[in-house]
């Protein structure tokens, strides 16, 4: 386990001043200082909900205690303590006691993590996604190990809204990608094989100048995202392809911060990661629509106006037909690791049992 100082619990003078006075009995106040942080911006859902859900809730049941516990936190988001390429060690390390985990980032030091990326077009309902995956990182010890490995705590699973295109040209046909440089996270970028575009690594941080520049001709990402950055103003066309909602990590505590606390702390910290994020799948669902609808509105006076429209008929089935067999090169790429193909189908009959109906039954190809 990684070594680092443990944070300062301060006792207040009042419980001297109590004992002096004879009043030994009274309940002393324990105050626990804690950073919370992330490598992305409060504009986007799963990062501001840390602050006006989590923060808030998570002060409100611990004051319920009645045990004089007091947390005192420090907030900072939007990249101030650590970029996207460096969540998990910045958490682990203790650079942040809570922090929000970039999973897709981090495929070498978690990759049995990335099981949901290698099943695209499975579901479109964030909701859903992030049910499985939060039960999943608790019943499957394959997938704990990779949290408590990186010296951290896993609190509850983040995800974002199903996935298009957005682009410089537009994209009306599978055929029409051929060619094309995307920009996407690394563990996305891998549904592109069999295309012939090029993946791009990146994140919502840095498409927009990746693709004014040059560097990428557009992206695979989600409405939800691509609204608050704007990135619509240089890739205006915009293919609605539904690849599917994806759980992309989640909020992590330090585990050596989250060891200092006391046991009834540690369960109300636990318990309201799990509600973000069930917060976080309604509030996705909710805004999804309202995204795409405003991404349109927003960009129609613009030089190039935005254009929203679906891929031609059957070319989603087409593209989720001819792409390779990505689950299985990923199963065996990971076979050393754990069990690699029974997470697969662990996940696809989780997704089932509650409704979701894959367009591709990738477990059943293994």
């Amino acid at each position: 386990m990684m070594k680092m100082q443990k944070r300062a619990f301060v006792t207040t003078a009042l419980v001297a001043a109590l004992s002096a006075a004879g009043l030994g009995s009274a309940q002393a106040q324990q105050t626990f200082k804690l950073t919370i942080a992330s490598s992305h911006p409060t504009t986007l859902p799963w990062v501001g909900l840390m602050s006006t859900l989590f923060v808030p809730e998570v002060n409100k049941r611990v004051a319920a205690l009645g045990k004089g516990y007091k947390i005192e936190w420090k907030e900072a988001y939007g990249g101030q303590l650590y970029k996207m390429n460096a969540t998990l060690t910045s958490v682990g390390s203790g650079i942040a006691d809570v922090g929000w985990v970039f999973a897709n980032l981090e495929a070498a030091k978690m990759p049995l993590t990335q099981y949901a990326t290698v099943v695209p077009f499975a579901s479109g309902d964030v909701r859903t996604v992030l049910q499985v995956a939060n039960e999943m990182n608790e019943k499957v010890p394959a997938l704990k190990a990779e949290w408590d490995r990186n010296n951290v705590v896993f609190l509850g699973a983040s995800g974002v809204d199903t996935y298009h295109l957005f682009t410089k040209t537009p994209i009306a046909t599978y055929a029409d990608l051929n060619g094309k440089k995307i920009s996407a996270p690394g563990a996305v970028g891998v549904w592109l094989r069999g295309s012939g575009a090029v993946p791009v690594d990146g994140s919502l941080t840095s498409y927009y100048t990746d693709i004014q520049t040059g560097v990428s001709e557009g992206t695979i990402s989600i409405s939800t995202g691509i609204l608050p950055n704007k990135i619509y103003e240089v890739a205006p066309y915009v293919t609605t392809v539904d690849i599917g909602a994806l759980y992309n990590g989640g909020m992590a505590m330090n585990k050596d911060s989250f060891g200092a606390l006391p046991p009834e702390v540690q369960k109300i910290v636990k318990d309201v990661g799990l509600e973000y994020s069930r917060v976080l799948g309604e509030t996705l669902m909710q805004r999804y629509e309202a995204a795409l609808k405003a991404i349109g509105e927003q960009g129609a006076k613009q030089a190039v106006p935005v254009k929203i429209a679906p891929m031609a008929g059957g070319e989603r089935e087409k593209w989720a037909r001819t792409m390779p067999n990505i689950t299985a090169d990923w199963v065996k790429t990971n076979a050393s690791r754990g069990p690699a193909g029974d997470i697969v189908k662990t996940y696809m009959e989780e997704l089932r049992k509650r409704g979701a109906k894959p367009l591709r039954d990738w477990d059943k190809e293994l």
